[in-house]
């Protein structure tokens, strides 16, 4: 029966879901905020959720919490699309899109849902690769014709690269019958906001999110910004009732006060000094031919190891001491690479230092290809470096 209904390369691919491993004391590999939300508020929001009928679906009408998803973004209410995390709106509109024919082009590699959910539910794409030195290939872009979907994530998850706002004015003025998916979850984080594009042209929808920039990865809310016209018809697909009681109250009462954006901002701000702080300890302390950090504009580093057999010996040592990293090299041109995510000072700092004791203890014991610099050539002083080393 199996057989009959599902493909076998959907029974044959790998979960998604991995084990919850409890040793995991550093979990650097989700891309969430290591901070959670002050317990005071959690009590304040548990005390307003009790007050929900639970027996009731959600209100379907969300109109105040899109209001104020506008104000945040700089938008108009009619610019504003709501969904349970930014994910279920990519699967809805991917489906749509294949459902009518749509021909879609993803660059590549990017956010892993995109060739998941493609391959799962066999939807035809064409990939567009980075260079590679993982930029943007604008030489090499295929052509869009009428009824075109080009997707794209910037700031690029796993890879921080970032489109050039110049590159996509040019695209969409070129291009006026297709439609550009923008994935900006990570907006927050980089220089450039693309989200104010959208007043402009029509064809263009941009998906943003509050799990990265926000400590509210588990209320799952994300949106999408479009024209007003694309806004209503995409509305239309979402599921009703699909943002919970949990999520609308937070919305309502918390996520957009004056104190719960302050604090984020802050957060923002520790973070973005923490990923120049480790890129510039990671670019600075290894040799050129043992290691490559990628500049990024998100909350993570992507990180190259060049020798086999010494990538597969750093997972196992992360994993061993409880440290958990996205390992990337089943994407395209990403091999013995992994993400980690940025975390508070003191979780990056003994990142670094497990990061440089295993590499320390390769060269220590003669791996070929593989020195650390001789200044810093013991365990010892090198995890002491990593530790204090912030300028």
């Amino acid at each position: 029966m199996t057989t009959q209904f599902f493909s076998s390369f959907l029974q044959d691919m790998p979960t998604r879901v991995s084990a919850t491993t409890h040793a995991s004391h550093l979990l650097l590999d989700k891309n969430e905020q290591s901070e959670d939300v002050d317990f005071s508020l959690k009590m304040q929001i548990a005390d307003s959720l009790s007050a929900a009928d639970w027996n009731r679906y959600p209100s379907a009408d969300n109109s105040d919490i899109e209001a104020l998803v506008a104000g945040y973004c700089g938008l108009g209410l009619e610019h504003i699309v709501l969904g349970p995390g930014s994910a279920s709106i990519i699967a809805t509109l991917l489906n749509y899109f294949a459902l009518n024919k749509k021909r879609i082009v993803i660059a590549q590699p990017t956010y892993t849902l995109f060739d998941y959910h493609c391959k799962t539910y066999n939807i035809p794409y064409e990939p567009w690769y980075l260079t590679a030195d993982l930029e943007y290939d604008y030489e090499n872009m295929p052509s869009l014709g009428a009824g075109s979907v080009l997707v794209i994530t910037t700031p690029n998850n796993p890879v921080g690269n970032t489109f050039s706002p110049e590159k996509l004015a040019q695209i969409l003025t070129d291009n006026p019958d297709s439609m550009v998916l923008l994935d900006a979850v990570y907006t927050e984080f980089a220089e450039t906001d693309f989200t104010p594009m959208i007043r402009k042209y029509d064809n263009l929808i941009v998906l943003r999110s509050f799990s990265k920039a926000f400590p509210i990865a588990g209320l799952r809310l994300g949106y999408l910004c479009a024209a007003p016209r694309t806004a209503a018809v995409v509305k239309k697909l979402m599921l009703q009732f699909s943002i919970n009681h949990l999520t609308q109250v937070f919305a309502r009462e918390a996520l957009f006060t004056p104190e719960f954006l302050a604090d984020s901002r802050r957060r923002i701000r520790q973070m973005v000094a923490e990923r120049e702080r480790m890129f510039r300890l990671l670019s600075r302390r290894f040799d050129g031919g043992v290691m490559k950090v990628f500049p990024s504009s998100g909350n993570f580093l992507l990180v190259r190891i060049f020798d086999d057999t010494a990538f597969g010996k750093l997972m196992a040592d992360l994993r061993r001491d409880g440290v958990n990293v996205l390992n990337t090299s089943p994407f395209p041109l990403l091999r013995n690479t992994f993400r980690v995510s940025v975390g508070k000072p003191e979780e990056n700092s003994l990142f670094l230092r497990r990061l440089s004791e295993s590499l320390a203890r390769q060269s220590l014991g003669g791996e070929p290809g593989f020195r650390v610099y001789s200044g810093y050539e013991h365990i010892e002083r090198m995890s002491q470096f990593l530790q204090t080393g912030y300028n």
